[in-house]
């Protein structure tokens, strides 16, 4: 009799999975992406659940699941149950299980098909309510925002709103009307970004440019005094959440935390390498994936940790740094969080070094001067 070898499980607490496709694509977009083709769709599932089946005999339980794009909720019924069936199965009791939707998709079979599977938070692609906003950016549908969060609400209450400033034509009286409108559908959770345009995009190809940092800034200051004086706490650069509403799959990424993607273009971080699934559409679908793989180093390592912990409101303990590093953050970096607290960018409190709110507004500056004593 032959001896069976016991495959040993890895625990990873958080799985991305990525769905390429969208029913138009967004002038301002760089991620991975297709317009929607339901052939293409078909042998795109096929595979990810071919992908799936691995990693679930590959690693434990997740303790959250990220469904990106894309647009995942442009995906057929019938394709859509696929995926979350498997991925039900995958899922901790009491993960947090996240798709993105665009407001158009949304509707009772889409959201009773999520729940029937475990999906408890959704995130909305909003971008902004103003109408002429979102017909510039091919968004042209005209709804009624809060008959739509209202029907959402009775499917899912753990609700974020992702918008984009510093759009074209785009004004404070705008953001301060998107603002106005989010809190009166009460929702718990919003994300701002302001407007980058990425070489390869629509944009950068017609020569939109970005807001100086003067207007940026403006938007910034706004946002955050808004959403403070309503309740919410800025726990990342670009994240607002009402007191226990934090989405935990990205603060395990800005904990710099492992997670396995899967899908074109998905990028993950396991044991010691970072990877970027491929991004050609006919190779991942005859299961070809040749990724981009970067092996961490104790320079990559050090620098990864600052990079994604300083984003949070909290920052990271300098117990778990040396813990981690084995040398004491303060007296490494002594000169330069000399300057960055003379320039008040950064604190340190209860054996915490983070960075103020001015700090995350120039969290690029901070994690420059820092990264000139990484070795």
């Amino acid at each position: 009799m032959v001896a069976q070898t016991k495959v040993m499980k890895r625990k990873i607490n958080s799985l991305y999975v990525h769905i390429p496709f969208c029913h138009s694509l967004c002038p301002y977009c760089d991620f991975t992406k297709l317009l929607l083709n339901r052939k293409f769709e078909d042998l795109y599932i096929e595979q990810l659940i071919k992908d799936l089946s691995f990693v679930k005999d590959e690693f434990f339980k997740f303790k959250t699941i990220y469904i990106g794009g894309g647009t995942p909720s442009c995906l057929r019924t019938d394709n859509l149950e696929k995926l979350l069936c498997i991925l039900n199965n995958m899922r901790d009791d009491s993960a947090e299980f996240t798709i993105e939707a665009n407001p158009e998709d949304i509707n009772d079979q889409f959201l009773t098909t999520l729940i029937k599977y475990g999906v408890n938070r959704i995130s909305i692609g909003i971008q902004t309510f103003d109408d002429k906003i979102l017909d510039s950016i091919g968004r042209n549908y005209h709804l009624d925002f809060n008959k739509l969060i209202s029907k959402t609400k009775l499917y899912i209450s753990n609700i974020n709103l992702d918008f984009i400033y510093g759009l074209p034509n785009y004004t404070k009286s705008i953001l301060r009307n998107d603002l106005n409108t989010f809190f009166k559908l009460d929702v718990n959770h919003a994300s701002f970004y302001s407007l980058i345009v990425s070489p390869g995009t629509i944009f950068y190809n017609k020569g939109i440019k970005e807001d100086d940092q003067d207007k940026s800034r403006e938007y910034y200051d706004l946002i955050l005094k808004k959403m403070r004086d309503n309740g919410f706490e800025r726990y990342e650069v670009s994240n607002y959440s009402k007191p226990g509403y934090e989405c935990k799959h990205n603060i395990n990424y800005w904990r710099n935390g492992k997670y396995v993607a899967v899908g074109l273009g998905g990028s993950g971080y396991v044991g010691n390498e970072r990877y970027t699934n491929t991004k050609n559409f006919s190779e991942y679908i005859k299961g070809i994936n040749n990724k981009e793989i970067e092996k961490i180093t104790n320079k990559s390592l050090e620098e990864y940790y600052l990079l994604t912990n300083l984003r949070l409101k909290v920052g990271f303990s300098l117990i778990e740094y040396k813990d981690l590093f084995k040398k004491d953050f303060l007296i490494v970096f002594d000169s330069h969080i000399k300057k960055l607290l003379e320039d008040r960018l950064v604190n340190i409190k209860d054996n915490r070094f983070y960075c103020t709110d001015e700090g995350l507004i120039v969290l690029d500056y901070v994690l420059e001067e820092l990264f000139q004593n990484i070795n």
